[in-house]
């Protein structure tokens, strides 16, 4: 067996989940994520069934595993930036706004005023940024409550900022013609003092 063999089939189940992905984006701008197929995914990425389910057990798992992989990249990038909490989180940010743009007709059919499944999704990707931030020493909660444990009420921050956030771009989404800046004027004057944030931006 060639010592090139691992590599060359780690290759190909990269380009495999990457025509995946760009598939799942497409099709579920066209129609709900409800009425994907396997078989439609499938066709549409130029692969077998049986390729398809080794990226994931159905069409609205492959559709959230696509738009997270985009936010993960987001995410990893604000963690490896050095400059100050507030101008990182900022940059994060507007990535973020920008990635909800460019799928914005997914988004606005899949968040459906918090019971869709990309509103959990997004929720998660919120929390577990803040969560690492938190854990870093980039952001320092300086809360206490009485009765709380410092652990319990980390977690309820993280929580309560990630479903704030969530609710927020949903609405700002629905807007006629949503704008970045928009949101983060908005969104600055509303982040609590804990938060690194420029209320200008």
């Amino acid at each position: 067996m060639s010592k090139r063999f691992p590599e060359a089939a780690w290759t190909r189940k990269q380009r495999s989940q990457e025509r995946l992905y760009a598939a799942a984006l497409e099709l579920a701008g066209e129609r709900p994520m409800s009425e994907l197929s396997v078989t439609q995914l499938a066709e549409a990425a130029g692969v077998h069934r049986s390729t398809f389910y080794e990226h994931a057990d159905s069409p609205e798992a492959l559709v959230e595993a696509a738009l997270t992989a985009e936010l993960d990249r987001l995410r990893d990038a604000l963690l490896a930036d050095r400059s100050d909490a507030a101008t990182a989180l900022v940059t994060v940010t507007r990535g973020v706004l920008e990635h909800v743009l460019r799928h914005a007709d997914v988004y606005r059919r899949e968040l459906s005023d918090g019971g869709g499944a990309l509103h959990a999704m997004l929720s998660r990707h919120f929390r577990g940024t803040t969560e690492a931030l938190i854990e870093r020493g980039r952001v320092e909660l300086g809360v206490t409550v009485a009765g709380t444990a410092p652990a319990d009420v980390a977690d309820a921050a993280a929580r309560f900022l990630a479903d704030g956030t969530v609710g927020l771009i949903d609405g700002w989404l629905r807007r006629p013609r949503p704008q970045v800046d928009q949101f983060l004027q908005l969104y600055g004057a509303l982040l609590p003092d804990w938060w690194p944030h420029r209320p200008s931006v």
